[in-house]
Formats: C-alpha cells, structure tokens, sequence
C-alpha cells in the first residue's frame, strides 16, 4: 500500500510503498537526498517525524509522531505505516538544483536601443553553480530588496552569465540597479530560482517560446540549450514587444533561424512605426494566424502577468490543456 509523504521544509510531496524506506523510495525517484551508509550508522539522514507513523525496519519497532523517538529518525530505516510529514534538512526534487548566494563581479555593461542593456556577471572561481536554462536568478539590493532577471545564456566554463536589464523604470530600485550595474563591480545573487525550464530536453515534442519584451532573455537561454545540444525537434519563437527599437536581440535570433532550419522566429511590434516593416499586433495572437497544430506541444510563456494570463486564456479557448503550458508566472503571481 503507497503512503504519501510530505518532506519539509522543501514543501516536497513523496509516494512510498510500506515496503520500502523512504530513502531507498527518494532515491528511486530521483530526489536527492542526504545519507551516508545506507544501514544506520552514520546518521546522515537523521530527521523529525512531525506527523503520521513509522515501522524502523531492523529495530522493529514502530514509531509516532510526537513521542520519544520521532525526534531522531533514521530515514533509511523507516518504512511508513501511514501518510507522513517529516523534517529533513537538505533534501531536493528530482531536477531541483541546490540554492546558492554568491558575490560575482560585472564584467561588462553593454547598451542597447530603449535604455536596455546586456549586463555580463562572472561568477566566483571555485564553486560549483549552475542552473537549468530558462531559470533565473535575484539581485540582492539589501536584505528586503531581491530583484528577479531571467538568466539569458546556459552554464559555461567561463563563468558568466549574461542578464538583459531594462532601465526605462525610473523608479527606486531602476535606479539602484543602474548604479550597480558598472563593470568593476561586485554584486550579491542567489540562484538557480523557477521551475520554466525543459524537463525532457530530449523531448521531440514541437516547441513554442513566445516572449513579450525582456521576456525573451529565458528564451534565448533555451534556445541556446537546444542548439548546443543539437535538438532535432521544431522550435518556434514568437518574440513581442511596442516598438521596433526594443527588438534588441532581433538580429540574434534572425542570425538563429537563418543557421538552424529547425528554429523558426517571427518578430512582432504592437505599435507600428515607419522603420518596421514585420508583423503588428499582439504577439500571441500572430502564433495563432499562423495555424500551428499545437497539439500535444509544449509552450512556454515569457512576460508579465497579465500577458502570460492573456495568452494562457486564448489557448485554453482553442482546445491547448493546460499542462502544455509553462511560465515562471504560474509560480510567483498564482491566479488560481
């Protein structure tokens, strides 16, 4: 019988059948969690079971939250008698990379049109960090002030991460940022944050990245992971933005499409002006003129709330499931 354990304080949901630990069910289910021995020596993998019961296999004895022993549980030892919570320091998803704050230096400030630039960051010598494409990574201005970007490149040997700031925002924290963001200087992140990445790079499923202004940072991010590790699969972005002069990376992603016939990319401005010639109005709106068969596709979306809710709406309403559909939005500005 499966018996369903809550791991705090990771707020992580695991299925355990009453035969198994709940080490030996986390490891076969891709978590990583701590431990040492695997026999109940070392207690690595001590935690509290704050709720439910347990069977400690080779002491055969049961155990119950709130009693003497649920204080200091030998998780390779406990098989779940009923559904649990337990607390158990340092455990992550399948997938899930762990959390880490660093000081990196800015190596390197470029502008671009519309008071948008590309900010290069060097990330300490000696650490280990990395990230999945598509995530992204918190400014620390002071302990109450994180600012998110979306991290516009994959891992690399050389350290660096790439972020495309807009500066138009004259507001405090715009300000602030500006004035960190000056080649020389250290700044203090913590990454990897989001859960908009691929989870099969292997997939061969069509893909849709559709963008609304600096939105297309975690797009350039995945599209870079599909090129290096040479994706066969159907790739289409949709990138949108009010005028043309925000394109900032247009010629990028022209240069993409022109070099990799499975990428396809179409620019699309709201507002149209005398020097562009492409496609006007809503960004989403063009994927759908186009006649995609979206199904069994997966789709993630780029950009602000209520662009990403916008966009979400319409698919549902031409038949898109749910499930199909990706966005850091879900995440940080829930609507259910």
């Amino acid at each position: 019988m499966p018996y369903r354990i809550n791991i705090q304080p990771g707020n992580l949901s695991l299925v355990v059948e009453s035969h198994e630990t709940i080490l030996e069910a986390a490891l076969a289910q891709g978590f990583r969690f701590p431990y040492g021995c695997d026999a109940g020596s070392c207690e690595v993998c001590s935690g509290t079971l704050t709720s439910g019961s347990l069977h400690l296999k080779t002491k055969d004895i049961d155990v119950f939250a709130g009693d003497d022993n649920s204080d200091d549980v030998l998780f390779c030892l406990a098989q779940p008698t009923s559904d649990c919570t337990i607390i158990m320091e340092g455990v992550l998803a399948p997938g899930e990379l762990p959390m880490i704050a660093v000081s990196c230096q800015v190596v390197e400030v470029t502008p671009y049109a519309s008071d948008t630039s590309e900010i290069t960051l060097r990330l300490p010598a000696g650490k280990k960090i990395t990230f999945h494409p598509g995530q992204y990574l918190m400014v620390i201005l002071d302990e109450e002030t994180h600012c998110a970007f979306s991290i516009g490149n994959t891992p690399n040997e050389e350290r660096l991460i790439k972020l495309y700031v807009g500066f138009a925002n004259k507001d405090k924290n715009a300000l602030r940022l500006r004035s960190r963001f000056v080649a020389g200087n250290m700044v203090k992140i913590s990454l990897p944050h989001g859960n908009c990445y691929l989870e099969n790079p292997t997939s061969t499923a069509p893909l849709y990245l559709v963008a609304g202004s600096t939105g297309i940072s975690q797009i350039k991010s995945i599209t870079e992971q599909c090129i290096a590790e040479n994706h066969p699969r159907q790739v289409f972005i949709y990138w949108g933005t009010r005028s043309s002069d925000e394109l900032f990376l247009h010629d990028y992603f022209l240069q993409v499409a022109s070099t990799h016939p499975n990428i396809q990319y179409t620019a699309v401005v709201s507002e149209s002006d005398k020097q562009w010639q492409g496609r006007t109005g809503l960004v989403h709106q063009a994927m759908l003129d186009d006649g995609h068969d979206l199904t069994g596709a997966e789709i993630m979306l780029c950009g602000s709330p209520p662009m990403v809710y916008a966009v979400l709406d319409d698919l549902l309403a031409i038949g898109v499931q749910k499930h199909q559909v990706n966005s850091d939005v879900f995440d940080y500005a829930p609507r259910d």
